[in-house]
């Protein structure tokens, strides 16, 4: 007999419009990590029993387990810009998940894994109780002089991908002043639960290479976007290892503007909604292969390392 397979532990914070995006991301997990057990916690406040089952599928013969909010500090809570408040279901995690748990990969559902996800999952975190990619678009010394934080060069994390020491963060209790935050100073947090994160790990997180979260941002040259980072935490030339569909126009809009469009749709068919998100988004077989022709093209030009 070989070796069991390595189990990896994943959490996602999710409310019941991105359940089909939750399961393409869950697809393309599955289908680049082979001979793994994963473990799936989805957090939610009402995912029905049919939604469930449909996501299971996409992985047969891996754990689910369903945690549901309870608490009235996250359920009060309203929608800022394209912030809802299912993305603060994160800081949840410490308590839904058993306390044998001790390390945990967080994702968002607006993105897709490439790359065989125990690399990321083995990252040496180096003693730091976060690991995540720096958002090269966030001026971070202007936040960290408007939250009176200390002057630090580590800048400023994006949230859609996170490795948590859950050991360091139950015995320290760092999620606790983020629900005062969240009640208290509301309208000054421009990117919602993101904001919260790195007030609370500041100059306290691990660096990941930037493939494993890019953005639109970080391939794109647009004059709305300024760039507060130097060229490390860009992917230059360099295939991503997870792409993550920030901002408004997601892959499934109907213009669909970004590089790499069918990287989603490639795992979407491998879920029970490729009809329905494909009728929402109003695509059809051309618009499809245009999307996949854009991408294939896009990527020819990228090393893969």
């Amino acid at each position: 007999m070989g070796e069991p397979a390595l189990e990896i532990t994943i959490a996602f914070g999710v409310d019941t419009a991105y359940v089909p995006h939750m399961a393409a991301t869950i697809a393309s997990i599955i289908s680049n990590s082979k001979d793994c057990q994963f473990r799936f916690f989805v957090i939610h406040d009402g995912i029905s029993d049919e939604d469930r089952k449909q996501v299971e599928a996409v992985a047969p013969g891996h754990q689910f387990e369903w945690p549901v909010i309870t608490d009235s500090r996250m359920l009060n809570l309203g929608t800022r810009h394209h912030i809802n408040r299912s993305t603060y279901y994160r800081f949840a995690i410490p308590e839904l998940l058993p306390a044998t748990t001790s390390k945990v990969l967080y994702l968002d559902s607006d993105l897709v894994v490439l790359r065989d996800i125990r690399e990321l999952w083995n990252t040496d975190m180096q003693g730091h109780p976060i690991a995540a990619v720096q958002d090269p678009m966030v001026d971070y010394k202007g936040f960290a002089k408007r939250w009176d934080l200390p002057a630090s060069e580590r800048g400023y994390f994006n949230a859609g991908v996170l490795l948590f020491d859950l050991d360091y963060i139950r015995s320290q209790n760092v999620f606790e002043p983020a629900f005062d935050l969240m009640l208290n100073r509301w309208d000054d947090l421009d990117f919602g639960d993101q904001c919260i994160l790195n007030i609370l790990f500041w100059d306290n997180w691990m660096k990941l290479d930037p493939t494993w979260n890019v953005q639109r941002c970080m391939v794109l040259q647009e004059p709305n976007h300024t760039a507060y980072a130097d060229a490390s935490a860009f992917p230059t030339g360099r295939r991503p290892k997870i792409i993550h569909y920030t901002e408004h126009n997601k892959p499934w809009s109907v213009d669909a503007y970004h590089p790499y469009p069918w990287s989603y749709y490639k795992y979407l068919r491998h879920t029970p909604y490729w009809k329905e998100i494909n009728r929402k988004a109003q695509t059809n077989f051309f618009k499809l292969l245009r999307r996949y022709i854009k991408t294939q093209l896009n990527f020819m030009a990228l090393r893969s390392d």
